[in-house]
């Protein structure tokens, strides 16, 4: 008998890399006190107007006692106006008249600026000396139907019995509750390291036969099963692209080995960025070299193999995305991809709304649904392991 395991899909999310809104220029002030203004440009929210500030002077006027030098004073029927004074001239004496200032007024405007950064926008990383967490809380179900063509028997020695032809169906379903945590600290403005955890609960059944005497099997598994490390670089950051590439390493408790790359690149269209990713993953098996759906029942094991006699498991995936801010809080997101996942294909679709009330936080509502997989009509292998 050859050891097997079951292999769990680790399909991880990468925390968001992201925009540097420092590097935008796109700017607009009120020129009137009070005056509020608001824009949506790159997928970050600005918010113009506020308290402004406005600054007088003052009319001032001055008197000045008569000055005589004699005491022959003849007055001048001629009266000059010079600048922003009236002066009466006179022979042999200077009657200095009241003085009237230039009156000025001035009014100085400004209004203060309120920048926002989205944190479920698809490219979002922390900067410099600043943090970053994303929680992922999810569930997922896989179900499916298959059919038995044949069966060869064997004993525990691997000693041929029989074979011959099969008339039975069964379902297999697996269903996982998993709590995920990326954690991203900024080393540079561009560059953030990533360290991950997944805790999961997973529950993997066969059954539901067309016959009555066969009974269904289960197997469960609870833990802190995958852990992660990498990093993640902004390679272009300006007013139309982004793009940004990661790398990183995970184990998965008691089965594989796994290194994946990402590479995203995006286009903005004010408050809308078009983008597409590639994503490329390799493991190695530490346990085992078939992997696949498995139960077990009082020392016996049903397996659904995806494939045998393997150590290496490779997927490579591919897509487009658009994310788009509808107004200071509300975001929606729509992604697109297909992916070779080894045993087979499959077309996904997912879908995403955000809520970020606070700076520092936000909520991400999304669901995926898979529309298309070749996994129909393939034909595998189906292991029973019977004890007696």
């Amino acid at each position: 008998m050859k050891k097997s395991m079951f292999v769990l899909a680790a399909l991880s999310l990468i925390p968001f890399v992201g925009a540097n809104a420092d590097k935008y220029s796109s700017t607009r002030y009120s020129s009137t006190a009070g005056k509020k203004e608001s824009q949506i440009v790159n997928n970050f929210y600005y918010n113009y107007g506020g308290p402004a500030y406005s600054g007088y002077s003052t009319t001032s006027y001055v008197s000045q006692s008569p000055r005589v030098r004699s005491s022959n004073t003849r007055y001048s029927r001629n009266t000059n106006r010079s600048g922003d004074f009236y002066r009466t001239q006179t022979s042999d004496s200077d009657y200095a008249m009241p003085v009237r200032r230039h009156t000025s007024y001035s009014k100085k405007s400004y209004s203060s600026k309120e920048r926002k950064f989205f944190l479920v926008h698809p490219f979002f990383q922390p900067l410099k000396g600043r943090f970053g967490s994303v929680t992922d809380v999810s569930y997922a179900e896989n179900k499916f139907k298959f059919d038995m063509l044949n069966a060869t028997i064997k004993d525990v020695d691997a000693n041929f019995i029989g074979s011959g032809p099969m008339d039975i169906s069964g379902t297999a379903k697996t269903k996982q509750i998993a709590v995920k945590e990326d954690f991203s600290f900024g080393i540079t403005d561009s560059l953030a390291v990533l360290v991950m955890g997944q805790f999961d609960s997973t529950k993997v059944s066969i059954g539901d036969w067309s016959q009555a005497n066969e009974g269904n099997m289960e197997k469960s598994k609870d833990g802190l099963n995958i852990y992660g490390l990498g990093l993640q670089t902004r390679l272009v950051d300006n007013e139309r692209y982004i793009a940004t590439v990661s790398g990183y390493y995970q184990y998965q408790k008691d089965t594989a080995n796994t290194f994946i790359g990402e590479l995203k690149a995006g286009y903005k269209v004010n408050r809308t960025t078009l983008y597409g990713s590639v994503r490329a993953g390799y493991s190695r098996l530490t346990k085992g070299n078939v992997y696949g759906a498995r139960a077990d029942a009082s020392g016996d094991w049903l397996m659904l193999a995806y494939k045998t006699n393997t150590k290496d498991v490779m997927y490579i995936e591919g897509g487009a995305g658009v994310f788009s801010v509808m107004n200071k809080y509300i975001t929606l997101n729509g992604e697109l991809l297909f992916g070779n996942y080894d045993w087979h294909n499959q077309l996904n679709l997912k879908g995403a709304i955000g809520w970020q009330p606070a700076d520092s936080f936000a909520l991400n509502l999304y669901g995926a649904v898979a529309l298309y997989d070749s996994a129909k009509g393939k034909t595998n292998k189906f292991i029973n392991y019977d004890v007696n």
